[in-house]
This record gives C-alpha cells, sequence and structure tokens, in this order.
C-alpha cells in the first residue's frame, strides 16, 4: 500500500485502506478490521481533504484528489548554470 494525502474530498467505495485509529473509529461502522491499520471497506466511505490514508491501486478519478507521500523522490539541491561572461570590448 502506498501512503496518500487527499487533497480534495473523496469517495471510496470498496477494496482495503489504511487508517489510523482516528479514522477507523469514525468509521467503525462502515470498515471491517483486517489487519495492522488495515482494513476492508464494507460501505462507501468519505474523505475530507488532508487526510492521510493508504492505498493500493486506486483509480484515475480518485488519484486527481491524492498526493502520493510514498512515491516522492528526495529533493536534489540545484545548482545553477554560471552566468556567461561578458565579451572583451575591442
Amino acid at each position: 500500500m502506498l501512503e496518500y494525502k487527499t487533497t480534495g474530498q473523496i469517495n471510496v467505495f470498496c477494496g482495503y485502506i489504511g487508517l489510523d485509529e482516528r479514522q477507523a473509529k469514525a468509521r467503525q461502522t462502515r470498515i471491517k478490521p483486517v489487519g495492522d491499520g488495515v482494513y476492508e471497506i464494507i460501505e462507501p466511505i468519505c474523505l475530507k481533504a488532508g487526510e492521510l490514508i493508504k492505498l493500493d491501486n486506486p483509480d484515475k478519478i480518485t488519484l486527481t484528489n491524492l498526493e502520493c507521500l510514498s512515491c516522492k523522490k528526495p529533493v536534489e539541491k540545484v545548482i545553477p548554470a554560471p552566468k556567461p561572461k561578458a565579451k572583451a570590448k575591442k
């Protein structure tokens, strides 16, 4: 499962989702625990913007409102190119 941050409201209708205890408690009637922090969705759930979740293979529509936190590459330090030297006057 990859970790995502929701950037907008999303609805998840089925499958498995990784939630923390607080998130799971708020949705306890709509999910069933299957492992450590992983739940099976038995009724559609709604997630608001800013929530951290884990998903496997989200659909394309859902991906438009997700930011993948597991996919980020380390930020490389960018070194600017040197300025060109001025031409000598004749």
